[in-house]
């Protein structure tokens, strides 16, 4: 892609909570995909994605000299959050999204293999198409990312060589369509 002339901007991690078991004994069970964010020129639409602030109690014991030379042990909880009110990079909707993500697979019923989860599709839409906007799924498949843009109000053209699939895609479009009234 980038011999191409597309940049890449991101590598996302897409983290599976619930991965697939491996029987595999020679080698680590993978756990996660990537997703690679590019974009065709440096200056593009992006909606920033915000997730909650992280704060962590971090616990520990330190051991303190008291002033006679006996140890004695103090338990410590500094406060550490990854964003401060007092700085500059704080906002009250949270902290700019990370590129680990943790989505949990779903099962899906029209037996294709491959189906993301639209909590990983809906972020991506997001922050890349704005509304009224076009999405381009050259791998249609279930129709997962068709499903998410007419979610959204954006449109979607869906490339898929597979009629079986094409057939699903459409039935799967047709039956979660978001509420008109909405």
């Amino acid at each position: 892609m980038t011999d191409a002339g597309w940049i890449l901007r991101n590598e996302i991690i897409w983290h599976k909570p619930n991965y697939m078991p491996s029987s595999a004994k020679d080698r680590f069970t993978v756990d996660f995909e990537k997703v690679f964010f590019f974009t065709k020129q440096g200056k593009y639409w992006f909606d920033q994605q915000f997730e909650p602030h992280q704060t962590k109690n971090l616990e520990y014991e330190k051991n303190k000299a008291s002033k006679w030379g006996h140890k004695k042990k103090e338990t410590c909880k500094p406060n550490v959050d990854d964003y401060r009110e007092d700085t500059h990079a704080y906002s009250p909707q949270g902290r700019n999204k990370r590129t680990v993500w943790d989505v949990t697979t779903r099962p899906f019923k029209g037996a294709h293999f491959a189906v993301f989860p639209p909590d990983l599709v809906r972020p991506m839409l997001s922050a890349g198409c704005p509304p009224d906007g076009w999405v381009l799924d050259p791998f249609g498949g279930a129709g997962t990312v068709g499903v998410v843009a007419s979610q959204q109000n954006k449109n979607c053209i869906m490339i898929e060589p597979n009629a079986k699939y094409c057939v699903m895609a459409e039935d799967r479009l047709d039956k979660e369509k978001p509420n008109e009234q909405t």
